[in-house]
């Protein structure tokens, strides 16, 4: 037992932590949507997966350090430590969306600064110092998870801006900050990503579900940008001056993630149904399920953030597809999970 525990621990893929933040922006988009009862089972699974998972990546940092760092090093897998800040600030949000505990939201948001710190200087850095291989071998969807962790730490504090009293200017402005560096890397990355699908042969075991992140990291921007307009009227002062700019600008992003999401169903289509690519389950896939329950939270808040009415029968049809989405994976994963404890013991002498 102690070597099956050892072996999770030293294998423990950092993409794990996208199933807090899909299973934590799922049940944030549920109870704006009335879905009580879901919403709150979510929230006690993802306390759940949390507690199980960030003891797992701090064990991980001491008992196996090389292997770590050989992931933090690998640029197809760097960027994917994004979804423990991303992870980390969605539990937060739910803490104060769910349940209105925004003192417990506010140690999570702490928190996800520090990761958020940890983990850019960390990637960033080994990325432009070590990254020796060429565009079309390294770079897919899944480099936007940096988009996504830096979005969630807006997101979160835009949340609790209010609940700072004094401070809450300052709370503001930090989150302004983020929105603007993560639309910023969402800018310089996506340039990046279709100079990679247009000018090099792209083959269906290409197209893994971190693509789809294409599509959520606009939408955790949009998200950010209505929460940031929802809360300015509480904070006042200056910030009422960048009210029209950031309605403008949210609007922007949520449209163009809109217009992803017919390429995506149809890369999709052509990968499992023209070339009969077979699923087999990967903790890449919670990739895939973040991005639908985030659109879905996000339509919300811009249809409220925009006074837009007629835009909420999007989010209501979207988030059964999310609610479907999420049970597959979860149930793809416990299989997985069986799988390979019966293996392993089935392979003990």
């Amino acid at each position: 037992m102690n070597l099956i525990i050892s072996n999770s621990i030293k294998g423990l893929h950092p993409a794990y932590f996208a199933m807090v933040m899909s299973t934590g922006i799922i049940s944030v988009a549920a109870k704006l949507l009335g879905f009580t009862g879901i919403a709150c089972v979510l929230l006690y699974i993802n306390i759940i997966a949390y507690a199980i998972l960030l003891p797992m990546l701090i064990l991980r940092v001491f008992m196996f350090w090389d292997c770590l760092y050989k992931d933090l090093s690998n640029p197809k897998l760097s960027f994917v430590f994004f979804t423990i800040v991303a992870g980390t600030n969605v539990l937060g949000a739910q803490f104060v969306s769910i349940v209105d505990q925004p003192a417990i939201a506010k140690i999570f948001w702490y928190f996800g600064i520090f990761l958020w710190t940890i983990v850019s200087l960390s990637t960033f850095n080994i990325l432009f110092i070590k990254c020796e291989q060429r565009i079309e071998m390294v770079m897919h969807g899944g480099w936007l998870i940096a988009t996504v962790g830096t979005q969630s730490v807006a997101v979160l504090g835009g949340l609790l801006a209010p609940e700072f009293g004094d401070a809450g200017s300052f709370v503001m402005f930090s989150s302004f900050v983020w929105w603007m560096i993560g639309a910023f890397l969402y800018v310089i990355l996506i340039t990046l990503l279709f100079y990679r699908l247009v000018f090099f042969k792209f083959t269906p075991e290409a197209f893994v579900p971190p693509y789809w992140i294409n599509m959520g990291a606009l939408a955790i921007t949009t998200l950010a940008g209505a929460v940031l307009c929802l809360s300015i009227p509480k904070i006042g002062g200056a910030f009422s001056d960048f009210s029209t700019f950031t309605k403008g600008f949210t609007l922007f992003f949520w449209s163009f993630g809109t217009w992803w999401i017919p390429l995506l169903v149809i890369l999709a289509f052509w990968k499992y149904v023209f070339h009969k690519t077979q699923f087999k389950y990967s903790p890449l896939y919670w990739g895939m399920v973040f991005p639908l329950g985030m659109y879905t939270a996000c339509t919300i808040k811009l249809s409220q953030a925009l006074e837009l009415p007629f835009i909420l029968s999007i989010p209501k049809y979207f988030i059964y597809i999310a609610f479907v989405a999420w049970t597959i994976i979860f149930i793809s994963m416990l299989i997985s999970m069986l799988k390979a404890a019966t293996a392993k013991e089935a392979a003990k002498p």
